[in-house]
């Protein structure tokens, strides 16, 4: 039995059953699980689409970490504990891979995955960046060498074990704090080779394609298919552009980068709105502090420049 999961509340849920259909077109003999961070009754769930609800997972201290995170934050502390309720629920898994919501299948991935290895991580860059105003290396240093939003593991004795650790330290050590060396779930990726000897880092260049990728890989169409530099293209990651993200979104501007990624872009726009139509939810997430970021980015960013290039000036003199 393979299982891909995805994490969401309200917030992301259309685009979560975005990601569901593109699993069932391409990933057909997967079941597909939805772990639900939020309270709500979903009556519409498509056939191919099982929801698991945050309720049903035993995380020590949710309570305090719905208090005390944001929702932004709070999704992703789940990631790991959402696997280890999955592996416990079906001791049968033979596969584990979890896609962040704004993943959208284009090809099957089986074929990019060796034999041999236990675990699967995606990086967030593959070369040097090119330069530019909007991304550089220190930014990627910061969001750390792998993205969480995608990873592949294998259960043994070794990837729970990497899991169980992983998720005990998003307990209180997944909070959006860069100056104190945290970075939601990300950053604790950068220890799993250590746990798994048997790690395998997926450098395909059709592999989870989006704001981290476009000033270092080509996307075309060729031949009436999609390549990245010459490999078939597997899957797209449009986060930072559907919704607040709070790395992704700062580089939001890169999506024009590259016009096929922009049209993919909004063909997957397309889809969410028809899902967030059939859905009819509204509301804020149930669990985690509401963060209503996005309408006062730009202004707050431009203000913290302006500040910045006073307090500079004045240790000059």
């Amino acid at each position: 039995m393979n299982i891909i999961y995805t994490v969401c509340n309200r917030t992301n849920l259309a685009h979560a059953l975005a990601l569901a259909d593109s699993v069932l077109q391409h990933q057909p003999g997967s079941t597909f699980y939805i772990g639900l961070v939020d309270s709500l009754h979903i009556e519409k769930l498509p056939e191919h689409v099982k929801l698991f609800p945050v309720s049903e997972l035993a995380i020590p201290d949710f309570n305090r970490m719905a208090a005390e995170y944001f929702d932004f934050e709070l999704l992703p502390a789940t990631r790991p504990w959402f696997a280890l309720g999955l592996l416990k629920k079906h001791p049968e898994c033979a596969q584990l891979t979890f896609l962040s919501p704004t993943v959208w299948l284009k090809n099957a991935l089986d074929s990019l995955l060796e034999s041999g290895f236990e675990m699967f991580l995606t990086p967030n860059i593959s070369a040097p960046l090119k330069k530019s105003a909007i991304l550089n290396d220190k930014r990627i240093l910061n969001a750390g060498m792998f993205h969480s939003g995608s990873w592949i593991l294998r259960p043994s004795d070794k990837t729970i074990g990497a899991l169980e650790w992983w998720a005990h330290r998003t307990v209180d050590r997944a909070y959006f704090d860069l100056c104190n060396g945290m970075n939601t779930d990300q950053l604790w990726l950068n220890y799993i080779p250590l746990w798994v000897p048997a790690t395998k880092t997926l450098h395909n260049a059709g592999w989870h394609y989006g704001l981290n990728a476009v000033l270092n890989k080509n996307l075309v169409i060729q031949n009436g298919k999609q390549q990245v530099d010459g490999q078939p293209l597997v899957s797209l990651d449009f986060a930072g552009l559907g919704y607040f993200d709070p790395i992704w979104s700062d580089h939001a501007p890169l999506v024009t980068e590259n016009k096929v990624f922009q049209d993919q872009f909004m063909e997957y726009q397309r889809a969410v709105m028809k899902k967030k139509y059939e859905l009819e939810i509204t509301g804020e997430p149930a669990f985690g502090k509401y963060a209503n970021i996005a309408p006062n980015r730009l202004m707050r960013k431009g203000i913290a420049a302006k500040l910045k290039e006073l307090t500079t000036y004045i240790d000059q003199f």
